[in-house]
């Protein structure tokens, strides 16, 4: 009995601009709150989804 492969799949440009709008969307709704250290994840996640739109722009 052959065993089934483990091996992920590529990730696409489409998963990461998938990715991308969440990551936009829960920054837009840590923002919203009244905490530093909850704007201060915000500034993050716009810093990951930033660097991640760059890199597929890049990868043309």
């Amino acid at each position: 009995m052959a065993k089934p492969s483990t091996a992920m799949p590529a990730i696409c440009r489409s998963d990461i601009l998938k990715i991308c709008a969440y990551l936009d969307d829960a920054a837009r709704l840590y923002e919203a709150l009244p905490m530093q250290s909850m704007k201060s994840r915000a500034h993050m996640i716009k810093q990951l989804s930033r660097k991640l739109k760059a890199k597929i722009s890049t990868e043309k």
